[in-house]
């Protein structure tokens, strides 16, 4: 068997959400604590791919994070899954540990951050990777700093689901018949500010002849009805550029402000 990997892959700071997690699964792949692929033979000229993992440890992969969502002053992001081996068993702190201290050695900054890991029902864990500009210092937070934060729920037919009720809002805006389609959806509790007790990824993808103007103008928009929601709203730190085909918002009610 040969690695998959042929060679390091570079990071584009312009598209990190392709190239983000492809560097972070090299390095978890090179510490032995990733998916570890491995090419085990071809058929039809392609390569045929597997994992090389040893029992019980489990694996773990690098998934892109929206950048609204990267703690600031962060030059790289991503969510980190651990997934254990169920059939042998695994030891959870034991093997995220492992992963900890390995991405650390590479100067990530890593937090088990999103809310509490119960081994018993959830079937992976998160941690939030990421490394910060030069320069620039990584916010300093406990590490129950999410301790807070709820377990996932459903809604019956007759509760307002926060979702949904901040998407029909934002789609009665003038920036959302700017573009094509707002959608509201769920975030990675990992991605959360650890000050949240609700939080939401807003997408809002633009017409194609959406000016800067009009974008800037329908992110100011959107802010204000957030606000009025009480909600708070974060923003990539990194310029958009002049050409953009959808905006990311990350929307969160502060601990405490939906009791």
């Amino acid at each position: 068997m040969r690695s998959a990997w042929n060679e390091r892959p570079a990071y584009d700071r312009n598209n990190p959400n392709r190239t983000a997690p492809t560097v972070v699964n090299y390095d978890l792949d090179h510490l032995k604590v990733g998916e570890n692929r491995v090419v085990v033979g071809r058929k039809d000229g392609y390569d045929l791919h597997d994992r090389d993992i040893a029992p019980g440890d489990g694996w773990s992969r690098a998934l892109y994070a929206p950048e609204c969502a990267w703690p600031r002053g962060a030059d790289l992001c991503v969510v980190v899954e651990w997934h254990p081996d169920r059939k042998v068993g695994s030891d959870w702190s034991a093997r995220l540990e492992a992963v900890t201290d390995g991405l650390r050695s590479l100067d990530y900054v890593v937090e088990w951050a999103g809310r509490p890991i119960d081994p018993a029902k959830d079937l992976y864990a998160n941690l939030l990777v990421y490394r910060m500009e030069a320069g620039k210092t990584p916010p300093r937070r406990p590490g129950d700093a999410w301790a807070h934060v709820p377990p996932p729920r459903t809604y019956a037919w007759h509760e307002v689901n926060p979702l949904h009720h901040l998407e029909s809002w934002l789609k009665d805006t003038k920036a959302a018949h700017n573009g094509t389609r707002v959608m509201v959806r769920d975030l990675n509790s990992a991605l959360w500010p650890p000050e949240a007790d609700f939080c939401a990824l807003v997408r809002w993808q633009l017409a194609p002849d959406a000016s800067a103007e009009t974008v800037h103008a329908g992110v100011r928009e959107m802010a204000s009805v957030v606000q009025d929601l009480g909600y708070r709203l974060c923003t990539q730190e990194r310029p958009l550029p002049n050409a953009v085909e959808t905006v990311d918002l990350l929307v969160y009610a502060p601990h405490g402000a939906t009791d």
